[in-house]
């Protein structure tokens, strides 16, 4: 079904506003403290004021406040992961801390075991660093097939025909990086299942950005970290595994993290026993992919990032954000500039092809201030909710003029 943009935005009208009533209006300038023109939140959201207030909180409390504090059992993990699991419709235990996204993909790669009778299916529009990593995969001999676009998109037909025999995984990103592409991801995971493959999803340009629901989706593993729509900061992730998956995976990695208890028999007093000593590991989502420390200090920022983004509501934000993103979808083809992004999508990028784009428009937008993602022939960009319609138009004058 191709909705026109508009269309889409009246359709976002019917989702809740969470804490609508105490949300601050947008677009919400006054929690940002930078004066350029930033229309570049996909490539990473910009710190608010809160959020840094969070860090420098956590870092007081690190140094001097709590120093006595026992930070490997007392930190912010638990409140951060409970706090993602309302964003996504999940259990709290079925989601792991980990570094970041692509380190999330390849955790899972493993827990699959994926290899030479395990093979991926895959679409051009997937980040691209995942992108290499199958195809490295693929040059050690995982069956490998890469569906390619057509007319902007990744038709779900094209998919099918791809999963074979030896699929066993299909790897997605639900909103595209490159494009903004955005999947129907339960009838993606309708069609893999079907055929007995499961469905991982780079969820990162998603969640915080557009309504997302694992459980209505179906889909079998996603991973999100925190420092695009989310608002946080680098160095951690969460990934989902859908509760009754978790046993067709295998531990790949261990640490102290996966510990429940040890026991040692070297030292005065110990029970006797081997010097290897005993331990039990701990079972479910976390104590598979949960190895060593993950950043505290971002999983407390994550904390403050996601309350603000619910404060302002993620249906709120999407659809402030598609109206600003209709205006550049009427006028920027007006410019000379190719449409990339479907109009039936919902996600927050739009990016148009332009013929030695980064060369001829990057001396203009440096001059105006203006950031976003520009490359060899094409351009990239995300508004959020720092911007209004007043960046939109500046951005038109400034390319009219390149």
């Amino acid at each position: 079904m191709d909705l026109s943009r508009r269309a889409m935005i009246g359709s976002l009208s019917a989702l809740p506003l969470a804490n609508a009533q105490a949300a601050p209006s947008l677009p919400d300038k006054a929690s940002y403290e930078f004066a350029e023109t930033y229309l570049n939140a996909a490539y990473v959201h910009p710190m608010n004021r809160q959020v840094r207030q969070a860090g420098n909180d956590f870092l007081a409390s690190r140094a001097s406040r709590d120093v006595n504090r026992a930070w490997p059992g007392d930190n912010p993990r638990n409140q951060a992961v409970a706090k993602f699991a309302a964003f996504i419709n999940a259990d709290a235990n079925d989601i792991a801390v980990v570094p970041s996204t692509m380190e999330g993909e390849n955790h899972l790669i493993a827990a699959l075991g994926i290899g030479e009778h395990a093979g991926v299916v895959t679409d051009a529009y997937h980040y691209s660093p995942s992108l290499v990593l199958y195809g490295e995969l693929h040059k050690r001999g995982v069956p490998l097939r890469v569906v390619a676009p057509r007319n902007n998109r990744i038709e779900l037909a094209d998919i099918e025909k791809a999963i074979g025999p030896d699929t066993k995984l299909v790897a997605v990103s639900h909103v595209g990086s490159s494009t903004g592409f955005q999947h129907d991801l339960k009838a993606l995971c309708d069609v893999a299942h079907k055929k007995g493959a499961y469905v991982y999803a780079d969820i990162i340009q998603s969640v915080g950005a557009i309504p997302f629901d694992v459980k209505e989706s179906g889909v079998d593993f996603c991973c999100c970290g925190t420092y695009k729509w989310l608002m946080g900061d680098f160095g951690v992730a969460f990934l989902y595994v859908r509760p009754d998956r978790l046993k067709d995976l295998k531990r790949t990695a261990v640490g102290w993290r996966q510990t429940l208890k040890e026991q040692s028999h070297v030292y005065p007093f110990d029970p006797p026993g081997p010097a290897i000593g005993d331990w039990t590991m701990g079972t479910g989502t976390a104590a598979t992919f949960e190895v060593s420390t993950p950043s505290w200090s971002s999983l407390a920022m994550a904390i403050t990032s996601m309350d603000y983004v619910s404060k302002l509501g993620v249906g709120n934000i999407a659809r402030y954000c598609q109206t600003l993103i209709a205006r550049l979808q009427d006028e920027m083809p007006k410019l000379g500039f190719m449409p990339l992004t479907p109009r039936d999508t919902m996600g927050p990028i739009v990016a148009f092809a332009y013929k030695d784009a980064a060369a001829r428009l990057d001396p203009a937008l440096k001059a105006e201030r203006i950031k976003l993602s520009t490359y060899d022939n094409r351009i990239r960009i995300s508004p959020s909710v720092y911007n209004d319609m007043d960046d939109v138009e500046r951005l038109l004058k400034a390319v009219s003029r390149a």
